[in-house]
Formats: structure tokens, C-alpha cells, sequence
């Protein structure tokens, strides 16, 4: 811009409209936001996606019903359902995440405590050469 050149911020004159001057009707009042919701914000992360996915309903097969439950509930389901079938893959994760679950939850199991009868089943599926 050079120096003979008016500004184009501020228009010189005291008229009711014209440039950088908006009619008072369409101009916002004084502390009041142009954009009150403000700038949306950013990509939501991972973690948050896989919840919000984890959250959804799904109609689900049990036996002979199909009922709705979340994700979520369903995947632990079938995690459980293959570690009793055998998968020694499952079998370890469910069985490290119980117990992670179990010690979040502050319930200490006594050690020398003979085994339940569902406890005993379970052991009865797995298979007698963990190697297979």
C-alpha cells in the first residue's frame, strides 16, 4: 500500500452504511458471539471410536434366541465361548484379562480353595497336550 493511498479498514465519513459499516439491524449486539457453537473440534481418536463402536447394539444369537446386546458384551462373549472350545490364543487372554478384571474389582480369590464344579468342567474341555 503506498502512502498517498486511504486505509481500507477504517472508511473516513460518518454515513449509516457502506464498506466495513453493516446495517445496526444485521450487526450482532454486544457480547454476543458470531459463531456461539464455535469451531468444531478435531477427528475424534482412536480410543474414542473404538468405545462409540463397542457401544452399538447387535442382534446376537444364544442358542436358539437372538438377542440384542452391545459390541462390546459380544465380543467378550465369543472370546469366552472359543477359549472354552480350546484356542489356546483365547484361552490366555481371557484368562490374563479376568484376572486383570478380578484384581481391579479387588475380589482376591484364597489360593487354597478347592475348585468349584465349574471350574472343574472347564478343565475338563481343554484339551490333555496343551501343544496341540
Amino acid at each position: 500500500m503506498s502512502v498517498n493511498e486511504p486505509s481500507k479498514r477504517r472508511p473516513a465519513g460518518d454515513y449509516a452504511v457502506g464498506y466495513a459499516k453493516p446495517p445496526k439491524a444485521s450487526q450482532f449486539p454486544p457480547g454476543q458471539s458470531g459463531n456461539p457453537n464455535g469451531r468444531p473440534k478435531g477427528r475424534p481418536s482412536l480410543d474414542e471410536i473404538l468405545l462409540e463402536e463397542a457401544a452399538r447394539i447387535v442382534k446376537v444369537k444364544v442358542g436358539d434366541n437372538i438377542v440384542q446386546m452391545d459390541k462390546g458384551r459380544a465380543l467378550i462373549r465369543k472370546l469366552i465361548d472359543m477359549a472354552l472350545q480350546g484356542q489356546m490364543a483365547a484361552l490366555r487372554f481371557a484368562a490374563e484379562r479376568l484376572a486383570q478384571a478380578q484384581n481391579t474389582q479387588d475380589a482376591t480369590a484364597d489360593p487354597e480353595a478347592p475348585l468349584t464344579e465349574d471350574e472343574l468342567a472347564v478343565l475338563a474341555l481343554l484339551p490333555k497336550n496343551p501343544r496341540t
